[in-house]
């Protein structure tokens, strides 16, 4: 995963050729079954950007204390490297009384420390094969142990199911069932338990003088192993690591987009457990602001909300997504309110092989709810490798507001939105303005109000058009004041402009909408839009084919104006087959059946564009030809689309 570092990259080297032996690389090494310890720091990236120096100090303290309790239960430290420590005991007794000792004194010199400062170790541990050569250990047995620690909930305990063979019987601690994994390199999934110590310092005691007595039988138990090892290899060649590091079956790095050369990723709807009837909002607004988050790193091409949503209440296996989706990676996870308490769970999984990538657990007062999604983002972009700036970082995770309340309000009104019905759009109305009584400066609400201004302006919901739309970019513009880096808010505007027909201006909002998320499918299909209208017809085909990408479930207007593109550049067959592609999403809406009918007509398909026609006709008696092709800003774009309404028989 892209969080090892140094030294952990020789190791996933080794692995490949796990099977060598002294006399193939010409040094003295042996094998032999050893206790591996892996820790490291959760958001230790984070840490280091936010405050280099003092991050660095806190370490060399956590960490002295950590190797100094190692070396009290007879472990020795094979590495260190940044911020991991890799360690090998001769008993799993040893190193399970270690990492109990060391999770507890670390909690104590993490006390005093603000929450953001402090630095929680994850530690793993596996019993297991590993070849030691010279001071170092490399092998299965220590590629699991580091998979195992990937799994630790920050400041705990992770086992394996062959440690916890040995030790789950022990007095003072428990044993939580994690399930089993598939996980980076490793061709069997991994089994995993939490563990927790009752008697924290204690309880690492009494293992440590068990630990002693362990070690002596260890010795010579580890030369039966020797044996048995000896006897598996002969007998599976390459179970131990013998696969090539670029064989199939590998976790490789994120497959490319054959779009635009970028990886793929799905955020599935984070799923609502134990909360209130009527609750699912929260989660879904939840993963609603993840996608914003991860959509404003240039690196990643993320779909949209709506692109997941069909999968809402669903088991996914995350494979078939692939298939269905394009992508690359899953984001899963859940979300458990339970009092003034929250709990997020997020998995990363990688889709060719199934192979679970990263896995956090996220225990936080409700309040905290903002840096919960601070740590998601961070940690499921660092898992994807992808090299971003620091300003970008800091912009992905900008918090919205202060107010719970407030933020609530907000994810009722979006949900309400979306319906795209005049009731749940005048209550949605009501929701927005309620969050901004609360938070005047919470930008989003504004953007959100306006935008139910915007739909009553379009969906003929007023008796006042032009002062809905006067009164959106009001609230747009005073969006922008309060956050001049909210994408949707730029988006808006740019829309707002589109209707006034103030097409450059309009073009600058779209773009800075698109520089600060390139993912955000609506603003690449509010861009082509306009580009359309604009008559632009050749990169409006540009950015909504894009926003098709990014989101598979459009809305109707994206394909009207996406067939009006290719009709312009004369790829009719291409806005015909648009009707066949999505089945007719396009609802009621005469231009699509006028564009349909004049394609139909420019290739002579004359019983297509009658029925095209018949159909306009139904829908829109009234509708004139001339009066919707004037509409558009360039005028050989008006009369090439009238001269097809013409051949259909449209006036």
């Amino acid at each position: 995963m892209a969080r090892r570092r140094g030294w952990w990259r020789a190791e996933e080297r080794i692995v490949a050729g796990a099977g060598r032996t002294a006399a193939d690389n010409g040094a003295t090494s042996e094998r032999r079954l050893a206790a591996v310890l892996h820790a490291d720091v959760a958001g230790y990236s984070r840490l280091m950007g936010e405050d280099e120096s003092g991050t660095h100090r806190r370490l060399k303290d956590h960490r002295g204390a950590l190797e100094s309790i190692i070396a009290d239960h007879g472990g020795r430290i094979v590495g260190t490297a940044g911020d991991a420590v890799l360690a090998e005991f001769a008993s799993v007794t040893a190193a399970l009384g270690a990492a109990v000792d060391s999770q507890a004194e670390l909690a104590r010199r993490n006390a005093g420390l603000a929450a953001d400062r402090r630095l929680d170790f994850r530690i793993g541990i596996h019993l297991g094969d590993v070849i030691v050569d010279g001071n170092d250990i490399f092998g299965h047995g220590v590629n699991v142990a580091a998979r195992v620690e990937a799994l630790a909930d920050a400041g705990g305990i992770a086992i394996s199911a062959s440690v916890h063979e040995q030790v789950g019987d022990t007095p003072g601690l428990t044993f939580e069932d994690r399930g089993t994994h598939r996980v980076k390199n490793i061709a069997q999934p991994v089994r995993v338990f939490a563990v927790t110590a009752a008697g924290g310092r204690a309880a690492g005691a009494a293992m440590r003088r068990t630990g002693r007595v362990a070690r002596v039988l260890a010795a010579g138990l580890a030369v039966v192993a020797l044996g048995l090892v000896a006897v598996w290899q002969w007998m599976e060649p390459g179970m131990l690591g013998g696969r090539d590091a670029g064989a199939p079956g590998g976790a490789a790095g994120p497959a490319e987009s054959a779009a635009l050369g970028k990886p793929v990723l799905a955020v599935l709807p984070f799923e609502e457990r134990g909360g209130e009837a009527g609750e699912a909002y929260f989660s879904d607004g939840l993963t609603e602001d993840v996608i914003t988050g991860l959509g404003r790193f240039s690196g990643l091409l993320v779909l949209s909300w709506s692109a997941v949503a069909p999968y809402q209440g669903e088991a996914v296996d995350p494979g078939s997504l692939g298939d269905e989706l394009g992508v690359d990676y899953v984001v899963s996870g859940s979300v458990r309110r339970a009092g003034d308490r929250i709990r997020v769970t997020v998995q990363l999984t990688g889709v060719g092989d199934g192979v679970l990538l990263w896995s956090e657990r996220y225990d936080r007062e409700i309040a905290e709810i903002f840096a919960v999604q601070d740590e998601i983002t961070r940690h499921v972009v660092g898992e994807l490798a992808v090299r971003v700036t620091r300003l970008e970082g800091e912009r992905a995770v900008d918090v919205p507001t202060a107010s719970l309340t407030a933020y609530d309000r907000v994810l009722r009104g979006r949900e309400l939105l979306r319906r795209l019905e005049r009731n749940a759009n005048h209550e949605s109305r009501e929701l927005f303005a309620s969050a901004i009584s609360i938070d005047s400066r919470y930008a989003d609400a504004y953007v959100g109000l306006a935008w139910t201004h915007m739909d009553d302006f379009k969906y003929g919901w007023t008796e006042w058009p032009q002062r809905a739309l006067d009164r959106a970019e009001e609230l747009a513009a005073e969006a922008l004041r309060l956050d001049d880096d909210n994408a949707a808010a730029h988006a808006l505007y740019s829309d707002v402009l589109r209707f006034a027909r103030r097409f450059e201006q309009s073009e600058r909002e779209i773009l800075r909408a698109l520089e600060l998320n390139p993912n955000n499918a609506l603003s690449h299909a509010i861009h082509g839009r306009l580009l359309v209208w604009w008559g632009k017809p050749e990169p409006a085909v540009e950015a909504l084919e894009t926003a098709l990408r990014l989101d598979p479930y459009p809305h109707p207007w994206w394909l009207v104006n996406l067939a009006h593109a290719y009709y312009f550049i004369g790829r009719y067959e291409d806005a015909i087959a648009l009707n066949e592609r999505f089945g007719g999403p396009v609802g009621e809406d005469p231009g699509f059946y006028a564009l349909l009918a004049a394609a139909h007509a420019q290739l002579g398909h004359t019983d297509e564009a009658r029925a095209a026609r018949d159909r306009l006709e139904r829908i829109s008696p009234f509708f004139n030809g001339r009066l919707y092709s004037g509409n558009f800003a360039d005028p050989g774009h008006g009369r090439h689309l009238l001269e097809g309404l013409a051949r259909a028989g449209i006036e």
